[in-house]
């Protein structure tokens, strides 16, 4: 897979007169990997929820592997996310929330296990299968979340602070 190219051009979310986006513009080539820092509450976040089509932007454009996705919802814009807060359903074991999204688009259940296989082995959640998510540590959790967005095998991944409760040694893999 090689991904697709992500441009976003004067992008601004405005509430009211709180500017948590204000005109930004880059670009990310396709298969690249791309960083957004700075301090806590300067809009990285929102900017990734304006990518994904969570968020509605004031003004500015999105454009994905050259489609402008602005107006497109979340389902049509062929990316994943991995979110800061896991966004893991307590009911379903390990494997169900990774294989969550593929059993919404009726992948089939072969394919839905190989590819489940693969991500388990790669996250090194292998024996925590069977687990809910309140049996698993911070870190755990943030792989299962992480296994989700990987699984989908989407051209664009999002990631909100995907490393931060990971143990030291997974971060170094």
């Amino acid at each position: 897979m090689t991904g697709s190219s992500i441009a976003v051009q004067h992008l601004s979310r405005w509430w009211g007169a709180t500017r948590a986006v204000d005109d930004v513009s880059f670009e990310a080539a396709a298969g690249r990997m791309l960083v957004l820092l700075g301090p806590s509450g300067c809009g990285k976040s929102t900017t990734l929820r304006l990518i994904a089509g969570l968020e509605a932007a004031t003004s500015g454009r999105v454009v994905i592997g050259g489609v402008d996705v602005t107006d497109r919802p979340p389902a049509e814009r062929g990316l994943s996310m991995v979110f800061q807060s896991y966004a893991l359903f307590p009911h379903l074991s390990v494997a169900e929330n990774i294989v969550f999204g593929l059993r919404v688009r009726r992948v089939g259940a072969a394919e839905r296990q190989q590819r489940l296989a693969r991500v388990a082995d790669l996250l090194g959640l292998g024996g925590l299968l069977a687990r809910k998510p309140a049996q698993l540590s911070g870190g755990q959790q943030q792989r299962v979340a992480l296994g989700r967005a990987l699984i989908a095998e989407t051209p664009v991944c999002l990631m909100d602070e995907p490393l931060s409760n990971l143990d030291a040694q997974l971060r170094l893999e």
